[in-house]
Order: C-alpha cells, then structure tokens, then sequence
C-alpha cells in the first residue's frame, strides 16, 4: 500500500516539476516573438524578427527570419547592397512560401539566382494589389527604386479587393475593411498555448506525425481516386458567375474585384514606367485550375490583355503545369501540399524555372 502511494506521488511530483519548467521556460527562454505584427486593421511581418510559422495544422513548421524592413529573407541572406540594382517581388502566401524554408520557395530560389541584385520580397498571406501598391510607396519614399517589378497575380486578388482591403492613395493608408484577423489573434493568445509551450509542442509533433502518416495514406488514395480539392475564391475560372456562392460573391462582389484589381495594378504599372523599371505580371494555377480550366474566366487571358494595354510583360506557367500534368498522373500530390491549394517544394521549383526561364530571354 505504501510503495503504491510512494510511486503515485513521486509520479505527481514529477508531472508538477515538469508543468511548472515548462511554465517558467516558456515565459523566460522560450517566449520567442511571433513574426506576425497584427494590428486592429492591418498587419505585416515584424522587421528584424525569427521565429517558428506553422501555416495550418496540417503543415510543417518552417523559420521565419525578417530583414530591416519587415521582408521574409533566408538564413544566409546577404544583405542589401546599395551599389546593387533591386527587384521587387510582390504576392501573398504562395510567393511569401507557406509550408517552405525560405531557400526552396521560388522567392527564395528567384533571390539566389540573381546574386548581383537586391531582391525584395513584400509577399505575405492575402495581400493583394492595393497592398502591394501601398508597399511600393513606401519603399520609393525610402529612395529605393526597382529595376524590375515582378507582380505574382493570384486568384484570391478578386475577392480580397472587393472584400478585405481599402486603399487611401491621397494618404497613403491601406487597411482591412474589419477586425476579424485582429479579433481572431487574440482569441488565440489562449493561456495553454502561451505558457505550457514544450508540452505544446511535444502533443504538436505527435499530431503532426500522425498527420504525416495519415497523408501519405491520403496521398496514395487520392492519387488513385483523382479527387482534386476545389475552393470558394478560386472556382471562377470554371464556375459562372451567376452559380459563384452568394454568401462570399455578393451580385456585385466579382466585378467590383475585378474593376479594383485593374485599377491598382494600372497605378503600378505606371510607377515602372516612371521609374524606367521592367513590370512583370506572373500568373499561376491552383490544382483546381488544372483540373477544371479557364472557360468560365480565363485568367491567363486576363493578364495577357492587361499588359497588351499597359504594355507590360506577362510570364504565364500555367501552360507549363499543364504540360507537367500531361505527363504525370500524380501531378496535384507532386506539386501542391495535400488538399490545399499552395505549391509544395516541387512545386516551387517549377514555378521558379518558368519565371527564370523568362526573365532570362
């Protein structure tokens, strides 16, 4: 009776030491920065930061280090030299590289291609347009102008212009149109989380590699069943526009979008030309565009018949994943993390071969 009392405490004794390191570390030592500045109406990467980014759950987690100014940079980055000339990429989450070291996302890839150049990178998750606007701005009052500007089209930018960002171009001032993301950060900043991080992350890797275990069971299922996972702000490529969800497009919502998107990208095509500067305009697919196509909306289309306007440049990879699609019957699990729209490392890579490919001509 004795021994099992001793073993019980000794086991509670143990649990409290263990819960209470944790507590103290995760609040000395291991309260580490979140690179996120989330503010009530806008956000942006913090400058000089790193740290830990899991995108979603069922992603791995990757470093993210930030330079001076707020952009994603790798662990070797070098830093900017002012005798160089600059290019400026722009995009949201797939040109930021979601789920990707910074060294294999086709920014990362882009920067060390070009070593005798600065390469900015102002992407992060959901920009769009009139943020890449507000943030070439700011970088021109800094006196750092491009050389080439290389825009990153992606099919959210419709539905994020009519629906999440405003623009003040008289003042310069960019901001969400509500406070759901800052509202929605808080209520993450749960007490467990914050100061039990070591148990977090020790059940967090536990569940990540169940999730990895069940993948590759998803992958070898989905591979042979084909299933290709669809979206709400990507299906208008193959989905007309009177059969778009009306809970997300509004009667209005996609040609609003669409008639902001012009306008934005027009302002920055007209920097480039003021600044002698080379303006690119990059479009790329989701799985579903593959799968489904254009008919509906063809967005290569789209950004052909802009620059043949604004008489700026378009590299469009698409043609090249569907020739890569052609050939390999596991092209969705090849290129794109499982059920979720965003390139994996393979699929980086052939995004920054198509790009270099061009820009190289």
């Amino acid at each position: 009776m004795r021994t099992g009392l001793y073993y019980l405490l000794s086991i509670l004794i143990s649990v409290l030491i263990i819960i209470s390191a944790d507590f103290v570390l995760s609040n000395t030592v291991l309260n580490y920065k979140n690179c996120l500045k989330i503010e009530e109406f806008y956000y942006e990467l913090k400058k000089n930061c790193k740290s830990k980014y899991r995108f979603k759950k069922s992603f791995p987690l990757v470093e993210t280090i930030t330079d001076k100014n707020g952009f994603r940079i790798g662990k070797n980055t070098p830093a900017k030299d002012k005798n160089k000339k600059n290019i400026f990429l722009f995009g949201d989450s797939f040109t930021y590289g979601v789920g990707i070291e910074f060294e294999k996302t086709y920014a990362g890839l882009i920067s060390n291609h070009f070593k005798d150049f600065n390469v900015y990178n102002f992407a992060v998750g959901s920009y769009s347009p009139s943020v890449h606007l507000f943030k070439l701005n700011q970088i021109l009052k800094k006196n750092i102008f491009p050389e080439k500007i290389i825009l990153f089209l992606d099919l959210t930018d419709i539905i994020d212009e009519a629906t999440r960002w405003d623009y003040d171009e008289t003042n310069n001032v960019v901001k969400l149109k509500n406070d759901y993301i800052y509202q929605n950060s808080i209520k993450e900043q749960k007490f467990l989380k914050t100061n039990f991080k070591i148990l977090n992350n020790i059940f967090s890797y536990i569940n990540f590699s169940l999730r990895s275990f069940k993948e590759k069971i998803q992958t070898n299922y989905l591979n042979k069943q084909r299933k290709i996972k669809t979206s709400i702000q990507g299906n208008f490529t193959y989905t007309s526009l009177e059969s778009l969800d009306k809970r997300f497009w509004k009667d209005d919502t996609f040609l609003r979008g669409i008639d902001i998107l012009k306008k934005r990208l027009t302002k920055i095509s007209n920097i480039s030309k003021k600044n002698n500067a080379e303006f690119y305009l990059v479009v790329y697919p989701w799985s579903e565009t593959l799968e489904f196509g254009q008919e509906k909306f063809n967005w290569s289309m789209f950004a052909k018949n802009f620059c043949k306007n604004e008489k700026c440049k378009v590299i469009d990879s698409i043609p090249v994943f569907q020739n890569y699609r052609s050939k390999n019957i596991n092209w969705s699990t090849d290129l794109y993390f499982l059920n979720d729209e965003h390139f994996n490392e393979k699929g980086a890579y052939l995004m920054y071969k198509t790009v270099i490919n061009n820009l190289d001509k």
